[in-house]
């Protein structure tokens, strides 16, 4: 191989980070994400910039906050203009490619099942009932092989030629076969293209990533009905929660069971044993992943990164799902990498770290410099765990506008929120408005206790307010360089 790292990144989709065994889940087995993450370094404080899909995954792959690169909510598009770590990488010499879930456009919106069956998808005017096949780059990426919550023309053509017995199975995504799935398929295409960068002596980048965990999911056959619903832990629910939030925490609740889409006990476990389902088999593919690199022996010229979108709520403080909601649940991400030759085996930090330092990282590692706007920082010395290396004093969050709003009867411009967490506290705060949050995480982890309307800790609510304050003057899209004196 060149002496250029190789990358690859592997992105899960809506996933808690308490769901793998190296975060604590002593049920779920996921032997071989855990040896990863004993390889290399695990991040307990990584967070997310925001609640869904689309905002944070660019926020990965520019290395900016949603404000600043524009995707403040899903539904609206990547700008081109945005810089990808893939394009900084593509510049350098880098073979790239994106195989599964990449949602930087807009896809196609589809019903999840109610029961497990056949998934109904509507159409949009200008979106047939996959996703196309994407020919030449793609937001820096020289090949792509798509398929996200939306499947993928490619994948179905795959499926029509090789499994046709499974054509109409496929496009419900209920019951498949471990050799036909659409993760299998996913991970084939990120080995293909590993093998053929390989044998050529390219370094590469290789984003490999599956669509959502949230329930319910549709592992494989092989996988489905391995955990036993009576044995899911469930999120701790207290009655008087609801009082203490903001009034669109009932709405939303109330919203969802209006409509019937807020799950009763029962139906949560068995939503959540399948969710557990999927996370197991998806360590599976993870596996055949880093197993790959092995065979191949580029591991130890290949940096590995797996980190999340973002969390999921599973009813945790009476929601259902993520957006458009701050807490840990959703915010607070799994995040391990290996870099070879750098990190320490076994690093454990509890240091506060956000998404938009992945670009930078990538780049530091690969001896590229990261281009203007940037607003990340290095993990570096945290990844070799140097001495006094420190992470960041708080992290940002933002939601704006959730169009999942309206799916609970609300008017999505009703709530926009800016949150701040430290180590010991969380402020979030609702532009122009006379509520707010405010948690002591110290005393109350949970963040059940709203302390925003408390006279006693009025001083550490102005103090947050301030720091929040600050961090959005810092956050703000870098100004241009000055080429002049005067």
């Amino acid at each position: 191989m060149a002496d250029q790292m190789n990358v690859v990144a592997f992105i899960t989709d809506g996933h808690r980070r308490d769901l793998l065994g190296c975060y604590g889940n002593e049920l779920l087995e996921t032997p071989n994400i855990d040896a990863f993450a004993d390889s290399g370094a695990r991040f307990n404080h990584a967070f997310c910039t925001h609640s869904v899909c689309m905002p944070t995954r660019a926020s990965i792959y520019t290395g900016r906050y949603p404000h600043a690169h524009g995707v403040w909510a899903n539904g609206v598009e990547l700008p081109g203009s945005e810089i990808t770590i893939p394009q900084v990488l593509g510049e350098a010499g880098y073979a790239t490619c994106a195989s599964g879930k990449i949602h930087f456009e807009v896809q196609q919106k589809h019903r999840p099942p109610k029961e497990p069956g056949h998934v109904e998808f509507t159409p949009g005017r200008s979106h047939p009932g996959s996703l196309p096949i994407v020919e030449g780059p793609y937001y820096g990426f020289d090949e792509v092989h798509i398929c996200e919550n939306t499947l993928g023309e490619e994948y179905l053509q795959y499926i029509d030629r090789e499994y046709p017995d499974l054509s109409a199975t496929a496009r419900g995504r209920v019951g498949m076969p471990e050799e036909a799935h659409e993760l299998t398929w996913i991970t084939d295409q990120a080995i293909d293209f590993i093998g053929r960068q390989a044998q050529a002596s390219t370094p590469f980048f290789s984003h490999c990533s599956y669509h959502e965990l949230s329930p319910p999911c549709s592992p494989p056959l092989e996988y489905a009905g391995y955990y036993d619903p009576a044995d899911m832990p469930i999120p701790e629910l207290r009655e008087e929660d609801l009082d203490g939030k903001p009034w669109y925490y009932r709405a939303c609740y109330e919203g969802y069971l209006e409509r019937g889409r807020q799950p009763d006990e029962e139906k949560l476990r068995t939503f959540i044993a399948s969710c557990y389902d999927q996370m197991r088999f998806i360590d599976h593919q993870f596996g055949r992943l880093m197993g790959t690199l092995d065979d191949l022996s580029i591991a130890d010229d290949t940096i590995v990164l797996f980190v999340a979108d973002h969390g999921l709520s599973l009813t945790d403080h009476w929601q259902w799902r993520h957006g458009p909601f701050l807490f840990d649940q959703v915010t607070n991400v799994p995040m391990l990498w290996r870099v070879p030759g750098e990190g320490s085996a076994g690093v454990v930090t509890d240091e506060l770290v956000e998404q938009v330092d992945i670009m930078p990282t990538v780049l530091d590692i690969c001896g590229v410099d990261c281009p203007a706007g940037v607003q990340g920082q290095s993990l570096m010395p945290l990844i070799r765990d140097d001495e006094g290396a420190r992470g960041r004093e708080s992290v940002l969050l933002q939601e704006r506008e959730a169009p999942d709003l309206s799916a609970r009867g609300l008017q999505p411009d009703d709530v926009n929120q800016w949150g701040l967490r430290t180590q010991d506290w969380k402020l979030i705060h609702y532009p122009g408005e006379d509520y707010g949050e405010l948690y002591d995480l110290r005393s109350d982890p949970g963040e059940f206790d709203n302390l925003w309307a408390d006279e006693t800790h009025r001083a550490q609510r102005r103090e947050m307010e301030r720091m929040l304050l600050d961090r959005l003057m810092l956050a703000q899209d870098p100004l241009p360089e000055r080429h002049y004196e005067w």
